[in-house]
């Protein structure tokens, strides 16, 4: 299987998918970038794709996506009607509003939070050169992680570049899982939040006023 592979990972276009992959996934999650960056990691093993140009692709993709997200945002966050989204951002919102930038940095490693922190963002009308600078450190830390696993599984499975590549998703997985499983657990042990009026205001927690 990976003899016909080969033509795809050796192409130069593979790097303008994966470009297209994870900048569609900044604001349509429906798209999920993870297994695809995780497995090309893997294959880097091989020499095939490139390391350090699939990572500034990944980098690339990632500032772009959260661009896009941020002035849909701007422009038409408050039409959103996907309940999963809509949670998403009043998380995001509060996450921003209590600590600022690193919201958006833990946010990239989070279901819908990547999407949600950036266009949370637009709408609140943080500062553009802000945000760019979170965005790219996000995006920096979410390459090594992702690509990270994939090479470790490439590593690991040097004869197999294909198992490597499903060890690493598979570990992918095991760190999503347990993240979910430990916020479960915080959430039924702390205390019900006291409902307050909705602020609305813009956020300016942990960010210059624009």
């Amino acid at each position: 299987m990976l003899d016909r592979l080969m033509p795809l990972i050796s192409s130069p276009w593979l790097y303008v998918v994966v470009f297209a992959i994870v900048a569609i996934d900044g604001f349509i999650p429906a798209m999920p970038s993870d297994p695809v960056v995780i497995g090309l990691g893997a294959l880097t093993a091989t020499g095939s794709p490139d390391l350090l140009l699939l990572a500034l692709v990944v980098i690339a993709g990632g500032m772009t996506g959260d661009r896009i997200a941020y002035l849909l945002g701007r422009q038409a966050g408050h039409r959103i009607r996907n309940p999963k989204l809509i949670q998403a951002r009043q998380k995001a919102e509060h996450a921003l509003r209590r600590f600022g930038g690193p919201a958006i940095l833990v946010g990239r490693f989070l279901p819908y939070g990547r999407t949600a922190t950036a266009m949370t963002s637009g709408s609140a009308s943080l500062p553009r050169g802000w945000f760019r600078l979170w965005s790219a450190t996000a995006g920096v830390a979410w390459a090594v992680y992702a690509l990270g696993l994939g090479r470790l599984g490439g590593e690991t499975f040097i004869e197999s570049p294909l198992l490597g590549a499903a060890f690493g998703m598979a570990m992918g997985m095991v760190v999503g899982v347990t993240h979910f499983v430990v916020t479960k657990i915080a959430a039924r042990r702390r205390p019900p939040a006291r409902v307050e009026p909705p602020v609305r205001e813009p956020v300016t927690s942990g960010c210059p006023t624009p």
